[in-house]
């Protein structure tokens, strides 16, 4: 992971890089790539796994706080409902009400 201080003050985006290591007996290059996502400097993604590392297992982070798969499902499945709250909220809040 890359160090907070060489980030750009609240940077959101991806970054990513690419190892390359050379086995000069055989003369092949093994390339690895690793893509971070953040947010506010964060490492943060909604819609996967904000690290994916070739050949590793991905990693799922939230506002830079790291989840588990479980905890990443459980977290997309609480804001699912918020957004659904709100929005039946939003409806009936526009609907003019007359005293009786």
């Amino acid at each position: 992971m890359i160090n907070k201080k060489e980030l750009p003050e609240n940077f959101s985006g991806v970054m990513k890089f690419t190892r390359t290591t050379t086995d000069y007996r055989t003369g092949t290059d093994d390339v690895v790539i690793y893509i971070y996502h953040y947010r506010n400097s964060e490492l943060h993604r909604e819609d996967g796994p904000a690290v994916l590392l070739e050949g590793k297992p991905h990693q799922w982070w939230v506002h830079g706080r790291q989840l588990s798969e479980e905890e990443y499902g459980q977290f997309l499945e609480k804001k699912a409902l918020k957004e659904k709250l709100e929005s039946n909220l939003g409806e009936k809040g526009s609907t003019s009400r007359e005293k009786i």
